[in-house]
């Protein structure tokens, strides 16, 4: 029998002593009682945000998983549900009829539960058909679409384009698919080109031309089109040195050169006589070109087609030139200036020129003519309605040459009769050549002139106003160590055209203030303290005369003794004519404390 142990009890004492020692030694915690075990606050802290941790890692696995399966099998498919595509052809003839085609298809595999379409056509296209019809807006709305199913919206119209050019077909698709709540949308565009029309143009004239003999050329316009095409439009593009005389048919506006056709049948051609002739200034070889166009229905230009001709201009016997104020061009022109007119002339033949005449024609548009001809310089011409004829005395020989100054006056101020536009064409007449009679008329290049609107500025100071109260305060006359204020008044007057952006400005002299009592019947009035400027801006102005003023306060010392003050310098005028967008100008003269204006207040402007 095997002996059994002493005193187990304290065996078993003791080692559980030494464990308590050894886990006190690795959590460092002397009074830590280990005969007990306690779940702790932040085990269950702990448990929950791992808890959490997990819960969120498998949302994001399914999220991420139900993206991949939209990605594969949902919206996108292969790429999108819905495939746009839109056939039409690549080159386009402006004015036939085109038609085309938007087809759409699901190749998803979800349906489409619901579908519309909107096109956004070129403003230049003449909608004639479309299947399905659309609604007044060009949308359509469709049935729902299932997989592998398609669709297609037919169009068919005239493109009235430019030539060349290029135009632009866009188509918006919205649909939701069934496994959604939200919409989507899709874009598709396509641009085709404009190469050609189904108007075609011909033109045709002297390959020569002596300068002042009447030519005519003659322009044909084709449909080629198997329908009629509407709303035409041929214009001429002449060199300045061609004179328009007549044309059949006639123009189809008084006053402008061009000629509307309103319907031309299928294959039909219309054909347009152009007279003219080459004026004095021509020389060399100087084309003559028309085009053909469609009119949208705001009347604007669409070309379509366009051809030329060139004609060797010959000098003739008589080269003359008119030139107005230094020049051969159009030009502007203020109220009350001159017109100051040259008119040179030689014999470029071999023979002498004799009966020899010179008319200058001015026209105005059917209104009175904005000439003073009573205080003009004609240099011995004959003035008779619209035209100053100079005969030349003498025989004109070969190589000889002449010159006529002339001016014309321009009243300053213009009644509701007279034209705001004058414009200047010389007409030589020639009788004999060499002692053999003839009858040629040559006519120089036309000049016209604009007139500038009559606008104007004055300016004056007061102390009292017109019924004789005092607008103004302190002594008068001034003086010296007392502070005195006058008004000082700005007057805008217009009556010919619409001006923009007028400014009124002036500065202060040294020793006046400004007292920020201001008004103004239009506009604003400002004032810069550190540059001392005043200015009176007007975006806009129209006929009329409007009106500002504003205070300033003056206080004399002993220099000022004996003298007027100035109160403002030179006022200067600046606006934009509206109508012939010349700048328009004015000043006057500076202001002093004399009140040239002010009866109540004259002699009492000097120092004391």
């Amino acid at each position: 029998m095997p002996a059994i142990p002493k005193h187990p009890r304290s065996t078993k004492n003791r080692a559980s002593k030494e464990l308590e020692e050894s886990l006190k030694t690795i959590y460092g915690d002397e009074d830590l009682d280990l005969t007990t075990i306690e779940r702790r606050e932040d085990s269950r802290l702990t448990s929950f945000l791992l808890r959490l941790v997990l819960f969120l890692f498998l949302l994001a696995a399914v999220s991420w998983g139900g993206f991949l399966w939209w990605q594969t099998s949902g919206i996108s498919g292969p790429s999108k549900p819905l495939e746009i595509d839109i056939e039409i052809p690549e080159k386009i003839v402006s004015g036939a009829s085109t038609c085309f085609t938007v087809r759409y298809e699901n190749i998803g595999q979800v349906p489409i539960a619901s579908l519309s379409a909107t096109l956004n056509l070129p403003q230049t296209f003449e909608l004639v058909e479309t299947k399905p019809v659309a609604d007044e807006n060009l949308n359509w709305v469709m049935s729902p679409l299932g997989p592998g199913s398609d669709g297609s919206i037919n169009l068919c119209g005239i493109f009235h384009s430019e030539v060349p050019g290029a135009e632009k077909i866009q188509a918006v698709f919205t649909y939701r698919p069934a496994n959604f709540n939200s919409e989507f949308q899709d874009i598709a565009g396509i641009t085709t080109t404009v190469e050609s029309s189904v108007l075609n143009i011909e033109l045709s004239g002297p390959e020569e031309a002596v300068v002042g003999n009447t030519i005519t050329y003659i322009a044909k316009i084709k449909n080629t089109n198997q329908d009629p095409v509407n709303n035409l439009r041929l214009r001429p593009i002449f060199p300045e040195a061609f004179t328009f005389t007549s044309s059949n048919p006639t123009v189809s506006e008084e006053g402008l050169i061009f000629w509307d056709t309103v319907e031309l049948g299928a294959g039909s051609e219309q054909t347009v006589e152009i007279t003219g002739s080459f004026t004095s200034a021509a020389s060399g070889v100087l084309p003559i070109a028309v085009e053909v166009g469609f009119l949208d229905s705001d009347q604007n230009f669409i070309k379509q087609a366009t051809t030329l001709v060139e004609t060797n201009t010959l000098g003739g016997e008589l080269a003359f030139q008119l030139i107005i104020n230094g020049s051969s061009k159009d030009q502007t022109s203020d109220l009350g200036s001159r017109l100051r007119g040259s008119l040179s002339y030689s014999n470029l033949g071999k023979e002498a020129l004799e009966d020899l005449s010179f008319d200058l024609r001015l026209e105005a548009s059917g209104k009175s003519l904005p000439i003073d001809f009573e205080n003009s310089d004609l240099a011995g011409g004959v003035h008779n309605g619209n035209t100053i004829a100079w005969t030349v005395s003498e025989p004109l020989e070969p190589e000889a040459q002449n010159t006529i100054d002339f001016s014309l006056l321009i009243p300053e101020h213009l009644d509701a009769q007279s034209a705001d536009t004058v414009s200047l064409q010389i007409n030589a007449n020639i009788n004999k050549v060499g002692g053999e009679a003839t009858s040629r008329v040559i006519s120089s290049s036309l000049i016209i002139i604009s007139l500038n609107s009559d606008a104007a500025i004055a300016a004056e100071a007061r102390y009292y106003d017109d019924e004789g109260l005092p607008i103004g305060t302190g002594p008068l006359p001034p003086k010296v160590g007392e502070t005195t204020t006058y008004r000082i008044f700005w007057n805008l007057a217009n009556g010919l055209h619409e001006l923009k952006n007028a400014s009124i400005t002036t500065t202060l002299p040294a020793g006046v203030s400004w007292t920020d009592n201001v008004r103004a019947d239009v506009g604003s009035l400002t004032f810069n303290s550190i540059t001392k400027q005043i200015v009176w801006s007007l975006d806009e102005f129209t006929q009329g005369s409007s009106e500002a003023w504003f205070d300033l306060a003056v206080t004399p010392e002993e220099s000022d003794v004996g003298n007027f003050v100035k109160l403002i310098n030179p006022t200067t005028f600046e606006a934009t004519d509206a109508t012939t967008k010349d700048l328009v100008h004015g000043s006057t003269d500076a202001l002093t404390s004399a009140l040239p204006n002010d009866d109540l207040a004259e002699g009492k402007g000097v120092v004391e």
